[in-house]
């Protein structure tokens, strides 16, 4: 056995158990004690923009982009009411197999057919910037997380799921984006051993929260 197979089996172990191990939970990312249990932040409405995407453009890039040039750190996108993808690109809840308990593994589904914007929410928030090494720079940089409804196509079912980077707007998207303010984000505790967590975190209102 070689050492790079040997070293993904330690891993494997450490992360099981790391999972086992009590970890110290905020009480935002902790299971809900009563089925009554909620945890809120207070945000102030910005700047509203209207934003416009034409055949070609990816929603994802063109958003964060969007969001870097007007300086854009917290916002909400919303009421899209004009969009066609193809393809879309997004990811879907699949099974895993090694670990039944993990239900949090994602992948990949792709829809080539020609599809119709029904629906769209996400949030546009901030994330580390991490060098070549992958260590943390200190920066931080805009990452858009959004979940959409499209169908309505000839041979296309209505799709739904977290859309990622890959998707092309065929004919032209409209979604409404409001800039929040008074916010930061709250990085979560990585239970799951991921190097992505960053669209599972919450937030804190800077002004009334210490």
């Amino acid at each position: 056995m070689s050492n790079k197979e040997n070293l993904k089996i330690i891993d494997k172990e450490l992360s099981k158990m790391a999972k086992k191990q009590p970890l110290e939970l905020p009480e935002w990312q902790k299971d809900a004690s009563v089925p009554s249990e909620y945890h809120c932040c207070e945000m102030t409405r910005g700047r509203e923009f209207l934003i416009r995407m034409m055949t070609g453009a990816d929603p994802t890039l063109a958003i964060e982009r969007f969001a870097r040039e007007n300086n854009i750190k917290y916002g909400k996108i919303h009421a899209t009411f004009m969009g066609g993808f193809q393809p879309c690109k997004y990811y879907v809840w699949i099974p895993d197999y090694k670990d039944p308990e993990n239900w949090h593994l994602e992948g990949t589904a792709v829809n080539t057919n020609l599809t119709m914007l029904t629906a769209i929410g996400g949030m546009i928030s901030q994330r580390p910037i991490k060098n070549e090494a992958g260590e943390e720079t200190g920066e931080t940089e805009p990452y858009v997380a959004m979940h959409f409804v499209a169908g309505g196509g000839w041979d296309a079912p209505t799709i739904t799921g977290h859309m990622v980077e890959g998707t092309k707007v065929k004919g032209c998207m409209q979604c409404f984006i409001t800039e929040l303010l008074d916010v930061e984000a709250l990085a979560p505790v990585d239970v799951w051993n991921e190097a992505y967590t960053y669209p599972e975190n919450f937030y804190r209102n800077t002004k009334n929260e210490k």
